[in-house]
């Protein structure tokens, strides 16, 4: 009875948020730390579990995610913008059916939209073919003015960080900007390929760091461990999770999602996705005219 129970409750919840997504940025503060494998292996690990999942892939040429997966996408975000195709017709589909959003052109022109332009990119975001659970951001690496847009439209921002000096450092001038300019106070902190022993070590300091320099808060999300598979996998275009469902890396990809699916859900405003294309237009807006301030 009570299992009965619990299941005619989620049911209802999951009837009454149907329109309600988790928006969570993954963003570094340089390139070469394994953010797009990190975004690859949660989108699949969240679709095995039931969820719709749709990737905003911010990054061009060979380092975006479709080429990860062997994939060639014909189109981007910025034929929508033009009305030359629909959302429907430029989302590729990825392992487990991931929704893949090709948007490197797209996202530099959102801070230059009109407000027609601007409405119709909304409306398409409002009627998409299927409802989804979660959207995952893969941002440029850097501080770069359209990186800073996704994280400030985002619920949620996970800094992706290596063990070598230069990303750390790199990751705390991201965490910087984006609190100090823009007033972003949150941020969850995740570590790739290092021991749990250096992992722990490195989110202290910049815990700490952060604590004595800045007004913000550092979660510590977890870590990947350094794993041969996880390279393999990347070099057969297929995600650990898939390809070696019991290498380390895959194991820490399924617990790293079990944690997200459990930060605190996102309310009707928060969570619509017309809502958060609201937010990035408006952020990227804010971001550009903070640039060009910079640059008189």
């Amino acid at each position: 009875m009570d299992d009965t129970l619990h299941d005619q409750a989620e049911g209802l919840r999951r009837l009454l948020a149907q329109d309600v997504a988790r928006i969570v940025t993954i963003a570094s503060g340089r390139n070469g730390v394994g953010k797009t494998g990190i975004v690859l292996n949660l989108a699949v690990s969240l679709a095995r579990r039931g969820r719709n999942v749709l990737v905003l892939d911010e990054n061009a040429g060979k380092t975006n995610l479709s080429r990860l997966l062997g994939l060639e996408p014909q189109y981007d975000l910025l034929h929508v913008l033009r009305r030359e195709k629909t959302m429907e017709q430029i989302i590729l589909r990825g392992p487990e059916g991931i929704g893949i959003v090709p948007a490197a052109q797209g996202v530099k022109a959102l801070a230059e939209l009109d407000a027609g332009s601007g409405e119709r990119l909304v409306e398409s975001f409002r009627q998409l073919p299927q409802p989804v659970d979660v959207v995952l951001m893969d941002a440029v690496a850097g501080i770069e003015r359209n990186v800073l847009s996704l994280s400030l439209a985002a619920q949620e921002v996970v800094v992706v960080v290596s063990n070598q000096p230069a990303s750390i450092t790199d990751a705390y001038a991201l965490i910087k900007v984006l609190s100090q300019d823009y007033a972003k106070q949150k941020f969850r902190i995740l570590i790739n390929t290092v021991s749990a022993e250096a992992a722990q070590a490195i989110f202290d300091n910049m815990a700490q760091a952060a604590g004595r320099f800045l007004d913000v808060s550092l979660d510590y999300m977890g870590y990947v461990p350094l794993d041969d598979k996880l390279k393999q996998s990347s070099r057969m275009h297929r995600p650990v999770v898939d390809a070696f469902p019991s290498a380390p890396s895959a194991v820490a990809f399924r617990q790293l999602t079990e944690m997200l699916e459990q930060w605190p859900y996102p309310t009707a405003d928060n969570g619509r996705l017309d809502v958060f294309m609201q937010r990035l237009i408006q952020s990227s807006r804010i971001t550009g005219n903070l640039h060009n301030t910079r640059m008189t």
